[in-house]
């Protein structure tokens, strides 16, 4: 009689709204549907209908949690879970308190939790506040589970932080949506730059528009794309006012979410791809992956995993962030704008990078291959 297959449970809310952990968790779920070596479902969130409401504790939010409850429960009435991949809130209030009420249920349904560590910042919030009953009660339920995934090995310090010895460092792998046909980069009057991601203080929106206004004073081509919506508090009002204020109407276009084509025409058309976070949170960030997939030179913060997603070889410029944020990265563009003949050799490398370290492989299982090496069939 063959080995009974481990069954697996993947928690976790799937797009929309559009955003990488979202994505990866839609990842995570058709991986383990497809995979032979296991039986797998998905238990849904629906915490977050739309980037309002990130982080932002609603009566509706109480509701979820006791819904998600109860699906956990028929989901383990229907037979034994013998692995729930959890992913964990991150590092804000809102998250840590839906991880505190729904980890104990998941906890004891299940016979292993791996938690998914898709936002980062667990291991800075217990440094800074080890007193409080909330950081306290979370890091126990954590420390409880089985294993943890990060995405680089930087974010090791969180399942650390909370006594996890079992760690498996996975860097995220997406689809090659690269079309040279859409390559356009030949316009010598216009220098354009790319942002792609959440627009809010946390993602450097404010500091990369003072900076772009800046530089621009010396650089009258350049131009700046910002693919993405506004997360609260930061709002599309602050945004154009913002904007106005700088006098950059005219040279800075707002292009909204993009998917698809007009996403994949985006990233064709730009020159240099801007990612200055400093966000608390940041764990992995795709939008640098795809930038590299489309063989685009890096302009980026030192901050927290960036310089592991990028790694040593990128062709990147990374600067330090300090309370001079939009003055970093000032000079970091300047730099870049000097180095620009070496864009291309950059973008190639990237390329490169990409290929070799991020590409979906072949059999398009890498996470539920790397989840499933932990245990044996007989779980």
């Amino acid at each position: 009689m063959p080995p009974k297959k481990p069954r697996v449970i993947v928690a976790g809310q799937i797009p929309p709204p559009v955003g990488g952990q979202n994505i990866m968790i839609q990842k995570a779920v058709t991986q383990f549907a497809q995979s032979d070596r296991c039986e797998s479902a998905h238990l849904p969130f629906f915490f977050t209908p739309d980037v309002k409401s990130f982080r932002r504790s609603s009566l509706s939010k109480v509701l979820e949690l006791i819904k998600v409850i109860g699906r956990l429960f028929r989901i383990r009435m229907t037979g034994p879970i013998d692995i729930l991949l959890y992913p964990t809130g991150g590092p804000q209030k809102v998250p840590m308190i839906r991880d505190m009420f729904l980890l104990p249920a998941v906890l004891l349904l299940s016979r292993r939790v791996i938690l998914h560590f898709h936002a980062a910042g667990i291991a800075d919030r217990l440094k800074k506040n080890p007193g409080s009953a909330l950081n306290r009660v979370v890091s126990y339920l954590y420390g409880k589970a089985f294993a943890a995934v990060v995405m680089t090995n930087f974010n090791r310090r969180d399942p650390e932080a909370v006594g996890i010895n079992r760690i498996l460092v996975v860097p995220h792998r997406i689809d090659d949506d690269f079309d040279p046909a859409l390559v356009c980069r030949d316009d010598r009057s216009a220098l354009r730059l790319l942002y792609m991601g959440h627009l809010c203080a946390d993602k450097g929106t404010p500091e990369l528009l003072q900076a772009f206004a800046l530089v621009r004073r010396d650089h009258p081509e350049l131009e700046l794309d910002l693919v993405g919506e506004c997360m609260p508090p930061f709002t599309q009002l602050i945004l154009e006012q913002l904007i106005e204020k700088l006098q950059i109407r005219r040279h800075v276009r707002l292009l909204g979410v993009l998917t698809g084509r007009a996403k994949a025409e985006t990233f064709g058309r730009a020159d240099l791809f801007i990612f200055p976070t400093v966000a608390p949170y940041e764990s992995f960030g795709l939008v640098l992956v795809e930038a590299m997939a489309w063989k685009l030179p890096i302009l980026a913060t030192r901050w927290r995993g960036n310089l592991d997603v990028l790694t040593p070889r990128a062709g990147a410029v990374c600067f330090t962030i300090s309370p001079s944020l939009a003055e970093n990265m000032r000079v970091a563009l300047e730099q870049a704008i000097r180095q620009r003949s070496d864009w291309a050799e950059w973008g190639r490398t990237n390329r490169l990078i990409f290929e070799q370290r991020y590409r979906e492989n072949e059999t398009r299982e890498w996470l539920a291959e790397s989840v499933l090496s932990l245990v044996t069939t007989d779980v």
